[in-house]
């Protein structure tokens, strides 16, 4: 059948209406609805993919809406707290506070996946608000990557970064050693003062050829190890709400609440003085023909210093001292307190060094290879109460995936070095002292590995740390005989083996009875001191 539409008649006027054309606010309306429907469909599809198995962050605490985990966010001993969130959220947790997120890593594995084998990624340090007011984003430990802590690190590498390197400063370094023999032996019941100044006196020595005085207390020395706390105080995840909410920066200190202003204030005129006032003693001793070989000696010589290079030797100078000191610090004065606990491990140290080295002379470096034992010790000294318990936090450059779990740029990821060091797999009963558990042929892992960092962040003064504490454990254990203190009933008094808090971390004060181990010891010391001042 055909259906013909040529037809004569002219069609029905109904069918035949022309449409109106829609005005442009019609127009301008129906874009804008396509345009909130593609926005929409957008947001639901990129919520999905993000969202999607294999694309979250990794499990942890749910939190609150807009303060996340703020309120359960641990301030004190946070590497317990993390430890204990680890056993329910495994290796890899996250936490969020006020939007900021927290990658903690309590398997030392991911911690080698993501900062050292994804170092690049991972070389940033986070922006806190606290320390930038004190001044300490200007040190290597806190600054931010990029290439003025490149130069930092060439700087310094320069001069400590390799063990060979090291060689050249073993006589300071065995001469500050027996000092550290002498200033105990004329102070036993200041084993904490004693062991800061040997430390300060070290680094001061090597950075600036500084002499430190020893009749009562040396102002540099003083003044760096208050810098140093008041470091530690500043960069402690949590201690202050301003690095949570980076605006209250901005506040005048005048107002209520704003007393982190005050001490920002204060802790920065210390941070000042740390780095300027002894470079301004190098710069006369150079002025005057009195300086001695050092870093920053060696630096200086150089002509026409510009502003910037002279800024960095400042102030990578300055790390130096963190970079060695507080190491040196923490660990010798942790020796008295293990050699007071357990002074099974006293006496069979006591034994190699005495079927080793003898009872005439003090270790030396040369000895080191031959006593194991006293190597054991100074490693379970790095892992029993670690100095850095939680590594400095660093800081996403961009945005990784690790084991199907999103890691956004800018998250703030924390290795749980304590965890690490104390995981029963790997170190049976941890919280005993066994430096056994680094002899005979598979040995435990040994701390080095985490306790001075990751990555491009490594600590650079990791080889003079090692040193430092090694002369100085080994002739302590030479030295002396550590006892517990006898309280007024008679009895024994043990302290507890705690660590005060803060990035970093000392062994809390406690009492103990340090005397020589034969009555030549003093003689020895003093014979070694007189030889060195004839030459």
């Amino acid at each position: 059948m055909q259906v013909n539409f040529n037809c004569d008649s002219p069609p029905s006027p109904s069918l035949h209406r022309t449409r109106p054309r829609p005005s442009a606010t019609m127009a301008i309306s129906a874009q804008t609805a396509i345009d909130a429907v593609l926005f929409v469909v957008a947001a639901f599809l990129a919520w999905k993919l993000w969202n999607r198995p294999g694309m979250s962050l990794p499990p942890g605490p749910k939190g609150y809406p807009l303060i996340g985990n703020l309120l359960e966010f641990p301030t004190e001993s946070p590497w317990l707290r993390f430890a204990e969130w680890g056993k329910q959220w495994g290796g890899i947790m996250s936490v969020t506070v006020l939007g900021q997120k927290f990658v903690i890593l309590n398997d030392p594995q991911i911690a080698i996946d993501l900062l050292e084998k994804r170092g690049l990624t991972y070389a940033d340090r986070p922006e806190l608000p606290m320390a930038t007011l004190c001044g300490w984003d200007r040190a290597m430990s806190s600054a931010r990557f990029g290439p003025r802590i490149r130069e930092y690190r060439k700087l310094i590498g320069r001069v400590i970064g390799t063990k060979g390197a090291m060689v050249k400063f073993y006589p300071a370094e065995d001469f500050q050693a027996t000092m550290f023999l002498k200033r105990v032996l004329d102070h036993p019941d200041m084993l904490d003062a004693a062991t800061r100044k040997t430390a300060g006196a070290m680094i001061l020595d090597i950075t600036y050829g500084y002499k430190i005085v020893e009749e009562g207390s040396d102002p540099l020395v003083d003044l760096a190890d208050t810098a140093l706390a008041q470091f530690s105080i500043a960069t402690t995840t949590g201690a202050f709400l301003v690095d949570l909410l980076p605006w209250l920066k901005y506040v005048p200190s005048w107002m209520p609440g704003a007393n982190f202003k005050r001490i920002a204030a204060k802790y920065k005129k210390t941070c000042d003085e740390i780095g300027e006032i002894p470079l301004a003693w190098v710069k006369e001793q150079m002025a005057n023909g009195a300086a001695r070989p050092s870093y920053a000696s060696d630096l200086l010589k150089d002509k026409d210093i510009s502003d910037e290079r002279m800024y960095n030797i400042k102030w990578s100078a300055m790390s130096f001292y963190g970079a060695g000191a507080d190491t040196t610090v923490s660990v010798v004065y942790a020796y008295f307190l293990a050699a007071t606990l357990y002074p099974e491990v006293q006496a069979k140290a006591h034994a190699e060094i005495d079927r080793v080295v003898g009872k005439d002379r003090f270790p030396t470096f040369e000895d080191r290879d031959k006593l194991p034992y006293v190597e054991a010790v100074c490693k379970e000294l790095l892992r029993w109460l670690p100095i850095v318990p939680l590594a400095v936090p660093h800081r996403s450059l961009r945005h990784d995936v690790y084991e199907g779990y999103a890691i956004p740029e800018g998250t703030l990821v924390i290795a749980n070095v304590w965890k690490f060091l104390h995981d029963p797999d790997e170190y049976i009963n941890p919280s005993e002292f066994n430096p056994d558990r680094f002899m005979g042929p598979n040995p435990a892992q040994d701390p080095k590995t985490y306790c001075f960092g990751f990555g491009r962040r490594v600590c650079p003064g990791t080889h003079l740390a090692d040193v430092s504490v090694w002369i100085n454990v080994a002739k302590a254990i030479a030295a002396f005989q550590v006892s517990p203190s006898i309280g007024p009933d008679g009895k024994p008094i043990l302290p507890t083996p705690e660590i005060a808090g803060g990035v970093i971390c000392r062994p809390k004060p406690f009492k103990c009875d340090v005397v020589p181990r034969t009555p030549q010891i003093p003689k020895m010391v003093a014979d070694y001191l007189a030889v060195v001042d004839a030459n």
